[in-house]
Formats: structure tokens, sequence, C-alpha cells
């Protein structure tokens, strides 16, 4: 099985590289905006058969390769016997495909086909990571024996952080767009990637309030304290904070409302900190999850 797992890994990983390849070529191919690649809303007329052919390509291609990396998963599930995120490699792999689930969920509604090639870019680096990772099977350590807080607590975190990964995305596009005048062909209007950014993170803030409520439940069940300054304690309660000055501030209808998708941008950088390099690079309570 654990050969199989690898198999669905290296597949997923090659066809997100090539939708990427694929996206941003058509970017240089059709710079301008004229030539976007977007999905219309539902209900909403084409804009040109060859925009549709190759918008609904790139979701087609996200699609399978989130069904691969879903696979993958599920098996690790089966050959585990628990929920399959104890450590880095599976934790990537789960944020990979919950990622390309949040994203193509949002594409049911929103025109943002010309996103695919970068949650594939983003999915597969994701991937990547997790394939240079130790990926046996190992006993869970004694903190970690909480199946029930294991699978909620932890789960919780994936789907926060893929969703903020989809906020960041968006944000992303947005200053690119404001900085072109909606001039990049392959990328949503500005307008369009903050409507999907802000959504997005109304999505992820509440499950990641509620990822570090049940960590301080856990962690008072498996080390006695609420509290403990772990660092990933610290870099989450920091990125929680982020996000929450995004909301205040994307209300207003001043200067500081432009600030609105840096601090997105800032709060995923703190996101990609609190997974990979508050457990990786220091040392703390949550080691347990590195190689």
């Amino acid at each position: 099985m654990t050969v199989l797992i690898t198999t669905f890994l290296f597949a997923a990983l090659i066809l997100l590289i090539g939708l990427a390849a694929v996206g941003l070529g058509a970017m240089l191919l059709a710079p301008r905006r004229v030539a976007a690649l977007e999905t219309p809303a539902e209900g909403a007329p084409a804009t040109g058969a060859d925009r549709a052919l190759v918008a609904r390509g790139l979701l087609i291609g996200v699609l399978v390769a989130c069904a691969v990396l879903s696979a993958a998963v599920l098996l690790r599930a089966v050959l585990v016997g628990h929920a399959p995120w104890s450590n880095l490699h599976e934790f990537s792999v789960a944020f990979a495909a919950a990622l390309l689930a949040a994203y193509l969920l949002m594409a049911r509604s929103q025109p943002i086909a010309g996103l695919a090639p970068f949650a594939a870019m983003l999915a597969a680096g994701l991937v990547a990571f997790a394939i240079g990772l130790e990926s046996r099977v190992d006993p869970l350590v004694p903190a970690l024996q909480q199946p029930l807080l294991l699978t909620v607590h932890v789960g919780a975190a994936v789907i926060a952080y893929a969703v903020s990964g989809v906020a960041f995305i968006a944000a992303a596009a947005e200053l690119g767009q404001r900085t072109s005048g909606d001039g990049i062909g392959l990328l949503p209007t500005a307008s369009v990637a903050r409507r999907l950014s802000h959504r997005a993170v109304l999505i992820a803030f509440p499950i990641l309030t509620v990822a570090i409520a049940l960590g301080s439940v856990w962690a008072n069940l498996a080390w006695r304290s609420y509290w403990s300054n772990d660092p990933k304690e610290l870099a989450a309660a920091a990125t929680w904070l982020v996000f929450g000055a995004y909301l205040h501030v994307a209300a207003r209808r001043d200067w500081w409302e432009r600030l609105a998708p840096w601090l997105i941008v800032l709060g995923f950088a703190g996101v990609l900190f609190t997974y990979i390099g508050a457990g990786l690079f220091i040392v703390g309570e949550h080691s347990y999850g590195t190689p």
C-alpha cells in the first residue's frame, strides 16, 4: 500500500506541475484582460468558446489532481489506522488535497478558473515537500493518543490552512491586477479576487479559531496546561491576530482598505511558519510532528 500511495503522490505532483505550466503558458500567450480565462458564474453567458474550453480543462485537471491526492489521504488513513495527519508528511498531503478541494468548491460560484495554475503550484509545492519527508508509519507518541482530538483539532487546522491558501492566491491576484489595471489576462479582475479572498477568510477564520481552542483543550489533557508559550502556539496565535486585523481593515473605506490583501499575504506566511517553521526548525512541545 505504501508503494501505491507514493505512486499517487508522484502522479499528482506531475499533473499539478503540468497544470501550472499550461496555465502560465496561457498567461504568456494571452497577457491582456480581453483574453482572460474565466468560468462564467452559473447562468451567465459564455464569453468565448476557446476561453470556456481552456477554463474547463484547467478545472478538470485540478479535480483529477484533487481526487488522486484524496485517494492517497484515504489509503494513508487505512494504513496507519487513524486520522492521516499525525506528522508533517501526512499533514502536507492532506493540506494539498484540502487546498484543491476548497478552490474547486469556491470555483463553483466564482469566475476564478484563471487561479487554477496558482492553486496547482501551491499544491505541488506541498506535495513535493511531503515526498521529501520521511513517510514511515510509527506508533503515535503519548501526546497524540487522543483519536477524537487528533481527528477534529488537526483536521480543523488542515481545513483552515487550505482555505487561507485560497485567500492568499486571490489576494496575490488582486495585488497583481491592481498594479496592472486589470491587465493580466489569466487572472480574474481585482474586484472578483477581492470578493474571493474575503469570503475565504470569513470561512477560514472561525475554523482556525476552533482549531486553536481545541488545541488548548488537548494541551491541557496532554501536558496539564492550556497554554505553554510553545513556538507553534505562539505562531498560531500571531496568525490568528493577523487575520483578525484583516477582518477589521477590510470593512473600512479609506486608505487602510488597500492594506487588506497584504494582511492576507502576511497571514498565510504565518500559516506556513506555523505549519513548517515552528514545528520543524524550532524545538518545542510540537516537535513530535517532525520527521
